[in-house]
């Protein structure tokens, strides 16, 4: 059995690497084969991903980091059919492995793996995204969003802080800082949501969520009821709360409870069309695109054929 094990060496703040040589002892004893791809400047995680499913052969893939770099990941599969994905989670947030309820010990992990075995399937899937310079299309494994998750991503990821608390293991606090600014700052939006082609009209919006998975941002469960391969889209839509009651409907997401409070709404569909009468920041697995008044989500069709 062949593995292709993938990281990139500065994810983490460095730890990714440390993490990696604590599994490659149990991978060693295992006695598979495997080949190490570390990312550089010039060859990113997509790229690596691409250059290997491209030939058609059946490739196993392990890789090590956080939701951020399965995205990157993600994206670069060309072959999802002779494509089998496993990871270690090393990130922030490690919202894929709390919604797969993966073991926490390193050799469970790993045994559960070493057969390269499919243990299951998930949905992909994709954001169009229409911006000024064009548009793009970026696959997701946990969720996209407009407006209020996507302006806490894109502010967190500029401040100079964030390098400082990831290397102290504090990784989250910044997101929570710049949560709490943006529910304080940011103006709601009138937005038109299309479930499957049928549309309904929200206004003084501060948060849409198409989501996957059932959590995001670390732990935050928006879409209680979300099944990572049911082929459809999980979206909920906060309107006309006050900033206090926002912040209280958070703390409620936590654990799944906000779906009563008023002003919360959710829905089911494969396609999700959301046009804003305003730019909203706009993301998938955390990776902001920009800002834009108009996105499509959507379930490509597609399954990742995980081995964990």
């Amino acid at each position: 059995m062949h593995f292709d094990m993938i990281l990139n060496p500065a994810g983490a703040s460095g730890k990714t690497e440390k993490l990696w040589g604590k599994y490659e002892r149990l991978f060693k004893k295992s006695g598979n084969e495997y080949t190490l791809h570390k990312s550089t400047k010039e060859k990113g995680i997509g790229d690596i991903v691409r250059e290997l499913t491209s030939s058609g052969v059946e490739r196993r893939l392990v890789v090590i980091g956080g939701d951020g770099t399965l995205n990157e990941a993600l994206n670069g599969i060309a072959d999802f059919e002779h494509t089998a994905l496993g990871f270690i989670p090393c990130g922030t947030g490690n919202d894929m492995q709390r919604d797969m309820s993966l073991p926490k010990s390193k050799k469970a992990l790993v045994k559960r793996m070493l057969d390269g075995e499919v243990k299951r399937t998930a949905d992909v899937g994709e954001l169009t995204f229409f911006g000024e310079e064009g548009v793009k299309k970026r696959r997701f494994n946990i969720s996209s969003d407009i407006g209020f998750g996507a302006a806490t991503c894109a502010y967190a990821d500029k401040s100079p802080l964030k390098p400082i608390l990831n290397r102290l293991g504090l990784g989250r606090l910044i997101y929570l800082v710049h949560a709490v600014r943006v529910c304080f700052t940011a103006k709601p939006a009138d937005i038109v949501i299309r479930y499957d082609g049928k549309g309904k009209r929200y206004k003084k919006c501060l948060s849409a969520i198409a989501m996957n998975h059932c959590h995001e941002g670390g732990g935050f469960k928006f879409c209680p009821d979300a099944d990572f391969d049911d082929g459809l889209l999980d979206v909920v839509v906060g309107t006309g709360l006050s900033k206090l009651s926002f912040l209280k409907m958070l703390s409620l997401a936590y654990k799944g409870r906000h779906l009563s409070v008023r002003g919360i709404y959710s829905h089911r569909a494969k396609v999700v069309e959301m046009i804003s009468d305003k730019p909203l920041w706009a993301h998938t697995d955390g990776e902001v695109l920009g800002q834009t008044r108009h996105v499509i989500m959507r379930i490509t069709g597609e399954k990742l054929r995980l081995i964990v």
